[in-house]
């Protein structure tokens, strides 16, 4: 009868850094000089192909074009303008339209097929050198929208069917996105926007489809706390100040009669901005979850199923005025995953107080990043490590792929990671792999082995001695086996976590001469 000593671990202390099936990879180099960084930016995919800005000390932020390869990674332009004046990428039409300053026609409108020949000025909104700063750009409705500034420096609304002639004033007057947002509010084909209030003496909220223009709500003015917005139901939710309850959270379904306040969560009202304050908004379980305040508790959790008596508070996650401030949400693995950056802790909720609860602590600072290849990542300012959860405590910790034993950084103006032909693109650097702060991703890489079976005789860390040539890593993490099936000699430090186990077939030994950790 064989028998077997198997050795596991029962506690672990400190975070985990683990490796998963995943591989970083340089996308280019694009500033070689020491210490130096490209930072690229602004990831925009566009007819199959990934384009962003990123610096190089010669041409400083320019366009670039990438299909995920270095071969095919090149500068676009425009050659020569005003320095780093390139900003605001977005998708239509299979181009990218962006704003730029040639020093010629001032701030103007461009766009860009993906090829050198084809970056190009698009129209000249604004005659002369001053430009016309164009900027909020949105598609709905087969249009793109965006704000462009008249002669006498007021903001007007634009739409575009994608040619110069088709690219027209909607609206003169005061333009304005809601608070907070780089683009309007999207309901069926209408954007909605802060406009003048047809007085001239406030704003108020309006909505277009590119055809009809029309106020709803002559003196509201949308988005006062920089809270964004959702669609649920038809109906379109977001913050918005009066000067009878303050910022409280509003819904319209496009209708004037139909736009109205959902509930005054801070009744203290009268005209004072932070009120209720909602902001973070994200629909989970056919509900909208949000950050708000009343005047008991500070900044926690809340949710809305549209109607005042359905408009409560979840969980009173820190107790007292300034409350946990839930700001980073995210719907994943069923569950509604929030980073509280009073406490700079990631929770999770089920939508119910006992089902809200402490994931782990995470680096001050903190944000989703992305929701990709089952995992959750996180970017920081504070030390710029990525981290990666898998919704547990141990599984939330600093991110390390196959690939490297280095830990992976991210640094940029984008909080949020871009998916493209199954990589997850970003501002990345790591060890041996960058320079410095260049265009990365994420890959799948290849499936992480978990198994690993010693088969010769002697030396631990000799491949030869390893079925496979595979020798296991020197800190197990945990759901990791190794079986000795044979007379191994342990020179090294080996260290198990909670889940892994060694084990020792009958008549094979293993003689440590290292040390054996438990973790």
């Amino acid at each position: 009868m064989n028998k077997y000593l198997i050795i596991t671990c029962f506690a672990i202390n400190g975070f985990i850094m683990k490796s998963r099936s995943q591989d970083i990879e340089r996308v280019k180099e694009i500033n070689p000089s020491p210490n130096g960084n490209s930072s690229p930016y602004n990831f925009t995919v566009a007819n199959n192909k990934l384009f962003f800005i990123a610096f190089d000390p010669t041409n400083f932020n320019k366009l670039w074009v990438t299909d995920g390869s270095t071969v095919n990674t090149q500068m676009l332009g425009p050659a020569g303008g005003v320095l780093s004046s390139i900003a605001n990428l977005v998708a239509f039409n299979n181009k990218v339209f962006f704003s730029f300053n040639d020093n010629i026609n001032g701030q103007e409108l461009w766009v860009s097929d993906g090829t050198i020949a084809g970056t190009v000025l698009f129209k000249d909104l604004y005659a002369g050198t001053t430009g016309s700063f164009p900027y909020g750009f949105t598609v709905a409705n087969n249009k793109l929208f965006f704000i462009a500034d008249d002669v006498n420096g007021q903001r007007r609304l634009f739409v575009s069917d994608g040619t110069a002639a088709g690219t027209v004033v909607l609206k003169n007057g005061y333009i304005d996105l809601f608070n907070g947002l780089t683009s309007f509010a999207i309901l069926n084909n209408d954007i909605y926007f802060r406009g003048d209030n047809g007085t001239g003496s406030g704003y108020g909220l309006w909505k277009t489809n590119g055809v009809s223009t029309v106020l709803l709500q002559p003196d509201v003015i949308p988005g006062t706390t920089g809270c964004n917005y959702v669609v649920l139901n038809n109906k379109v939710y977001f913050s918005a100040f009066d000067y009878t309850n303050g910022s409280e959270l509003w819904v319209s379904d496009g209708s004037a009669g139909g736009t109205h306040i959902v509930k005054n969560i801070g009744p203290d009202g009268g005209g004072v901005l932070g009120s209720g304050a909602p902001s973070s908004l994200v629909v989970y379980n056919s509900k909208i979850y949000f950050p708000g305040k009343d005047d008991i508790n500070g900044v926690e959790l809340w949710v809305t199923d549209g109607t005042d008596p359905g408009t409560h508070l979840v969980k009173d996650i820190l107790p007292g005025t300034t409350g946990s401030q839930p700001f980073d949400m995210m719907v994943y693995k069923g569950l509604l995953y929030m980073v509280c950056s009073a406490t700079n802790e990631l929770w999770k909720s089920d939508g119910s107080a006992a089902g809200t609860v402490l994931v782990k602590a995470i680096l001050p600072y903190s944000k989703i990043a992305a929701n990709w290849n089952n995992t959750l990542y996180f970017s920081n300012s504070f030390d710029n490590v990525l981290w990666e959860s898998d919704g547990t405590a141990p599984g939330t910790g600093a991110l390390k792929v196959q690939n490297t034993n280095n830990p992976v950084s991210a640094y940029g103006a984008d909080t949020r990671f871009t998916e493209y032909n199954a990589s997850l693109y970003f501002s990345g650097s790591c060890y041996l792999i960058t320079s410095g702060y260049e265009p990365c991703k994420l890959t799948a890489g290849t499936a992480a082995v978990t198994s690993f079976s010693f088969t010769g005789n002697g030396n631990w860390s000799n491949p030869a001695n390893w079925s496979g040539g595979l020798v296991p890593p020197a800190s197990l993490p945990p759901g990791y086996n190794i079986v000795i099936n044979g007379n191994c000699i342990l020179d090294i430090t080996q260290h198990l976590q909670a889940g892994s186990s060694l084990t020792v077939a009958a008549g094979k030994s293993l003689v440590i001469l290292g040390s054996l950790g438990i973790l």
